[in-house]
């Protein structure tokens, strides 16, 4: 059969999933030249080519090992002129490359699938993402508990989170945190043998060592002996028995020697059903920690340091509270927004207003912070904090001082301060205080509080986000 590079980039495109053939960053991509051992693409930027290494690469691989062979391996360069190509849909008949067809030919066992080569990790190198570090990850309260123990675990391994089993949904940063715990490991203790994989490449490798026996004994020499094992999404090892008996080994080698695991899934150890009730109790047996959903003022936070990284300069604060009311979802989703929005913005040289963001993403859905917002006035904000707290608003307004009234009061201050453009003594007026050292007292007092108090920020933020 004869193959051009456009012809295998589109069956490949065709062979991926629904969220992937709608992605944009893949149909940035442009193919450049084909032979036997590699597929080469010219993708626009290094985020782009950082996005489709993370995200597709393991599915791109595996089609394009069915179409090509084993051998063939994806390979990305950056080209900042692919851009306009890619937007002419050419489809040239260069780089013609001989393959043998082998669409009939099957596995006959049962875990049989392609050997990876671009995420089977080699025994001298760590798999790990140099991007992924503790000083680009955002903490917030739905991840704090994780990322302080991961952060523990980086410092002092095999001590006392062994094994560290992290959770939670898709795009929340798990992979980070999984990541920048091998490089925080890896930066402080060079000697240390630190190593990263997904659940595939480990069932990969596995069954290649079975397929060849003479490699069994250096792929458990490369797994038992790391110091460090960071394995991402466990879950995939279900149903998967023979897999699942050499990990549970693997596993025993390690802990036995004090050795750290760290393991990612998208449910508890619990929710693992399908797997083996042995390796749920080991699961168990360290600490589990959940990464929960970003917040609202999380997504921003995660925005800025997208446009930081990304060197996104000068986007609005409106475009980027659009984005954070507009994906609630998970990190991944709205890192994606943002590079889709700035991507347009780009090739269609248009300005990044708030309108044009409204335009773009109209797909996605109105935020449903616009629909509830209020306005920002003394009178709402004393509404609303003496609805909250359960009070009257004359009593909140009174000259009474119990125990009830005082917080509530000077968080209502606070706000107005935080929300308003009113003056310390406008303030001091609307509340009916004589004085406006009154509203400064209040506001210190809730900025300690804030500083001091985690339960506190939160309700803080909350009666915040009801007129942001």
């Amino acid at each position: 059969m004869r193959h051009t590079p456009n012809e295998i980039w589109s069956e490949i495109l065709e062979n991926l999933n629904d969220t992937a053939q709608q992605d944009v960053y893949l149909h940035q991509a442009v193919p450049l030249s084909l032979t036997a051992d590699a597929l080469k693409i010219a993708v626009p930027s290094a985020y782009t080519r950082a996005r489709i290494e993370e995200r597709f690469r393991t599915d791109i691989q595996r089609v394009l090992a069915t179409l090509i062979g084993a051998q063939c391996v994806l390979t990305l360069t950056i080209d900042e002129s692919v851009v306009d190509e890619s937007l002419a849909h050419g489809s040239g008949d260069s780089n013609l490359i001989e393959v043998e067809d082998t669409s009939d030919q099957s596995a006959n066992q049962s875990e049989i699938f392609v050997s990876d080569p671009s995420t089977a990790v080699p025994q001298n190198q760590t798999g790990l993402n140099p991007r992924y570090r503790f000083d680009t990850f955002v903490v917030d309260t739905p991840n704090r508990i994780c990322h302080a123990t991961a952060l523990a675990v980086s410092e002092n391994p095999g001590r006392d989170y062994n094994p560290l089993f992290i959770y939670g949904g898709v795009g929340l940063g798990k992979t980070h945190l999984l990541h920048a715990i091998g490089n925080r490991l890896s930066a402080n203790q060079p000697d240390k043998k630190v190593l990263y994989v997904t659940s595939e490449t480990f069932m990969n490798e596995y069954v290649e060592s079975i397929v060849n026996r003479g490699s069994a004994q250096g792929f458990r020499t490369k797994y038992r002996t790391a110091d460090m094992l960071l394995i991402d999404d466990i879950q995939f090892l279900q149903r998967k028995e023979g897999t699942q008996e050499e990990f549970f080994n693997t596993f025993n080698d390690l802990h036995m020697n004090s050795n750290q695991i760290v393991m990612t899934s998208d449910r508890t150890p619990n929710n693992l059903e399908n797997l083996e009730v042995r390796l749920r109790s080991r699961f168990q047996s360290g600490m589990v920690a959940e990464i929960g959903m970003p917040q609202y003022e999380m997504r921003i936070a995660i925005l800025r340091q997208k446009c930081q990284d990304q060197g996104f300069d000068n986007l609005p604060d409106d475009v980027l509270s659009y984005i954070a009311e507009v994906v609630e979802t998970n990190i991944r989703e709205l890192e994606g927004t943002l590079v889709r929005l700035v991507t347009q913005a780009t090739i269609l040289k248009e300005n990044l207003s708030l309108d044009f963001a409204r335009q773009v993403l109209s797909d996605v859905g109105t935020p449903s912070p616009m629909r509830d917002r209020k306005t920002a006035t003394s009178k709402g904000i004393q509404m609303v904090v003496a609805d909250y707290f359960g009070i009257d608003v004359t009593d909140l307004v009174s000259q009474k001082r119990t125990k009830e009234l005082v917080q509530p009061r000077q968080i209502a201050m606070y706000m107005c301060r935080e929300l308003t453009q009113m003056s310390y003594s406008n303030i001091a007026q609307a509340f009916n205080k004589g004085n406006h050292t009154t509203v400064i007292h209040a506001c210190k007092q809730i900025e300690d509080t804030i500083e001091k108090s985690e339960d506190e920020r939160q309700t803080i933020m909350f009666l915040l986000d009801q007129f942001r």
